[in-house]
């Protein structure tokens, strides 16, 4: 497996993609271009050249963490969606001060189900621009949807409850 190691210019243009989304603007760390663009970062004491040779001979899942994917629909740009696991991450929970809907205990059941929520933000919350946006109750962060007119669940199967 290829791996792209992001230098700053592609790295700055990642954050200001997420300083425009949901307001995170400083990540210390190396940026990872892995797969069909999937962005993770590390922040280990391993050199960009080991980084490469790890890379060779290990699936790339193994280094760093997931941060995002850059989604696209018919050829289009159409968001970043945050990865489930780096939401509650300090450094990045901290950052988050866009693109994020609080939902009600009801609303949160239903979620954790792994169901869709039937709500259309267009209607509901006009601040709310992005295609993906940002599940919160009280103070965490509950995964990410994608506004079609009801917010599609992305919360993996393995983390949903069961009935």
């Amino acid at each position: 497996m290829t791996i792209d190691l992001l230098d700053r210019t592609k790295k700055k243009k990642i954050l200001e993609m997420l300083e425009k989304e949901y307001g995170i603007s400083q990540l210390p760390h190396l940026f990872i271009k892995s797969g069909k663009e999937k962005i993770r970062i590390f922040s280990g004491s391993l050199s960009k050249e080991e980084l490469n040779d790890l890379a060779k001979t290990v699936h790339v899942d193994s280094i760093g963490i997931k941060l995002l994917t850059l989604e696209t629909f018919n050829g289009e740009k159409e968001g970043i969606r945050l990865s489930f696991d780096i939401l509650n991450m300090p450094e990045i929970k901290s950052q988050i001060t866009k693109n994020f809907l609080e939902i009600t205990d009801e609303q949160l059941s239903t979620w954790l189900k792994g169901d869709n929520l039937d709500l259309d933000i267009k209607k509901e919350n006009k601040e709310l621009k992005s295609r993906f946006i940002i599940i919160k109750h009280n103070n965490d962060f509950f995964g990410i949807a994608r506004n079609q007119g009801f917010l599609k669940n992305y919360v993996p199967k393995e983390r949903r409850l069961r009935n």
